[in-house]
């Protein structure tokens, strides 16, 4: 067998492993465990939806940024398809709001966070392929009572996207859809 031969099929070999391998995405955190809500979510008068947080190492990214306000698009559209009044806050502005004149069970809020996310987008994946990886996102979401700043529960949803399934990012992105599905779905069986 000549070097050049040798060589080539030792290239083979490793880019080969790094096609195999280089689509591995860790999961790192679990979902919380998806409980029954303490009181029935349908009692209360409004819902506001605080805009999702990001877990710190995944923040900085602006493809996990666009997915993750697309998940809070869905999400409101589909929080606001099950109750009366939905509003969409920030932290902050949910921080500054003043609860104290409110009865319980008037408002509900709702706190996605984001625990881990990785979004391969279409882009990504049409020139790097299944080495590009696979798509996660963990969400929990946490439903409180607004004047008392009770916890009725905190479900934990996780959906994945496979590297050699995701033609052109179209399973991540109906990943993102998926998962606030999963939350409003959570929202309607405890209503």
């Amino acid at each position: 067998m000549s070097f050049t031969a040798s060589i080539t099929r030792v290239s083979a070999i490793i880019l080969s492993l790094f096609f195999v391998y280089g689509c591995a995405t860790q999961i790192t955190e679990q979902p919380s465990k998806v409980t029954r809500a303490t009181v029935n979510l349908g009692e209360y008068k409004k819902v506001v939806l605080v805009k999702s947080e990001i877990a710190k190492p995944y923040a900085n990214q602006s493809a996990n940024i666009k997915a993750v306000n697309k998940i809070d698009e869905v999400l409101a559209s589909r929080l606001g398809a099950i109750f009366d009044e939905v509003e969409v806050k920030t932290a902050q502005e949910v921080a500054a709001m003043d609860f104290s004149a409110i009865q319980e069970r008037d408002v509900l809020l709702i706190k996605p966070l984001v625990k881990q996310v990785k979004f391969i987008g279409g882009a990504a994946r049409f020139w790097a392929g299944a080495m590009a990886g696979s798509s996660v996102v963990i969400l929990d979401a946490s439903f409180e009572e607004a004047k008392t700043g009770k916890q009725l529960s905190n479900p934990g949803f996780i959906r994945k996207a496979g590297a050699y399934t995701d033609a052109f990012g179209v399973a991540s992105n109906a990943m993102l859809s998926d998962v606030a599905q999963d939350v409003a779905n959570y929202a309607i069986a405890n209503k």
